[in-house]
């Protein structure tokens, strides 16, 4: 399995819309009602009543250098020796920086277990020698499996001999989910602005806040009337958080350059000093903690850690400050009697 990369190919010439594939992929996995780890996104171009729609089947791209399984602290998110980007429900701790990493918002929380979850490419069903479940269901076999790697694959076979687009090409991910006749505007999330509404639903908050920061097509006057929610990821917790961090590190920093500059502050740099640092980097950790959607499972930073992982290094840088503040402290309060 070491030399094999599976992908997707999607043949929007033939694909009807019919939502089918989104269907199945939410028998198969038991998805919540209003998220999805495979869906149809419709853009609408032109005007009425010359107007054309334009869809593609979006989910994970399976990329074979994917920034959300670098980034994932707890290596909740791996990649399998088959190319498959797959992820362990039981190693997530919800801290959403897989959702912020992927270029292609193809990451959710599953709103029952409160984990990261997309499109695994039905590893199950390929570990049992089987399709996943959407390919099986496309009455017009749109949607192609197999090893891109393997010359004689049919879906090697397809990319090989056809025009094909991928998503975000720019973000070097190397995505393995081919586009065969898919428009620009659908494809790109910054070419076709959301309206006030959606055919069925209306707009996340965050698809309508910054629609008004993105130009239409002047020609095509392309809208996006059907997508899947994207909320944003983090909220309060996190900016304030920033602020936390940046007052705990600048009291010691500050007692710092004033011993190495000869400086004595006495008890204020003794023990008020390391003291504020302390109390200002546990509420920066309280606060991440807090953000988490699984924090029960904040240790797993530690004792689960993905060394790749800025988040991890993060937390160690954390607790390795708190250390270096609370052995100030206990310097100084011996200093001080």
């Amino acid at each position: 399995m070491c030399c094999v990369r599976y992908g997707f190919a999607i043949d929007q010439r033939t694909c009807i819309g019919c939502h089918a594939c989104t269907v199945a992929c939410k028998t198969e996995h038991e998805v919540p009602v209003g998220q999805f780890r495979t869906w149809v996104k419709y853009v609408d171009k032109g005007t009425f009543p010359s107007t054309t729609r334009e869809f593609a089947v979006m989910r994970c791209n399976h990329c074979t250098d994917a920034p959300c399984v670098a980034i994932c602290p707890t290596k909740a998110l791996f990649k399998r020796d088959d190319g498959i980007v797959d992820f362990d429900g039981d190693r997530c701790i919800g801290c959403k920086s897989c959702m912020q990493a992927c270029p292609y918002d193809a990451i959710y929380l599953d709103e029952q277990t409160h984990t990261a979850a997309k499109c695994n490419f039905c590893a199950h069903r390929v570990d049992e020698g089987l399709e996943p479940a959407c390919v099986v269901v496309c009455p017009t076999h749109s949607i192609w499996v197999g090893d891109l790697d393997d010359p004689d694959s049919g879906i090697a076979r397809l990319v090989a001999t056809n025009d094909t687009t991928v998503r975000a090409p720019e973000q070097n991910t190397g995505p393995n989910v081919f586009y065969l006749g898919a428009d620009r505007a659908v494809l790109d999330p910054l070419a076709a602005p959301v309206n006030e509404t959606y055919l069925w639903a209306r707009p996340d908050r965050q698809r309508l806040e910054t629609a008004g920061d993105l130009d239409p097509d002047p020609e095509t006057q392309a809208s996006t009337t059907l997508n899947t929610a994207h909320p944003r990821r983090w909220g309060w917790r996190v900016m304030t958080y920033l602020w936390t961090k940046s007052v705990g590190a600048g009291v010691l920093l500050i007692a710092a350059l004033a011993l190495a500059l000869g400086a004595r502050l006495g008890a204020v740099g003794d023990v008020v000093a390391p003291a504020l640092a302390l109390v200002f980097t546990a509420l920066t950790g309280v606060l991440l903690v807090w953000d988490l959607k699984r924090p029960e499972r904040f240790w797993y930073i530690f004792a689960k850690p993905n060394p790749r992982s800025w988040l991890f290094w993060g937390s160690v840088a954390l607790a390795a400050y708190s250390g270096v503040a609370a052995l100030w402290l206990l310097l100084g309060v011996l200093e001080q009697t």
